[in-house]
């Protein structure tokens, strides 16, 4: 059972921790991110289909994954730099 005050202390412990985060931390969820292609793809196993709406990616040698690899290795290079 949580006391009031283990509360209280609970909720500002947390409150103090978001307040002391680095901007680049706290902005995180801000980011948008490349847009993923999500194809219609599956196979069936023993009766079981298995979506695979991100097989696509799997061959890194194609123009378009390389494009979308690029595209993310620029949002998290901004990151990093910002941290």
């Amino acid at each position: 059972m949580i006391r009031t005050g283990h509360l209280s202390a609970l909720a500002l412990l947390a409150l103090t921790t978001a307040c002391n985060m680095p901007d680049a931390t706290r902005t995180a969820t801000a980011l948008t991110y490349p847009t993923t292609r999500i194809d219609d793809v599956a196979d069936t196993y023993f009766g079981v289909e298995v979506g695979d709406p991100y097989r696509w990616l799997e061959d890194d040698r194609a123009e378009e994954v390389e494009q979308w690899v690029d595209a993310q290795n620029e949002v998290t290079q901004g990151v990093l730099e910002a941290i």
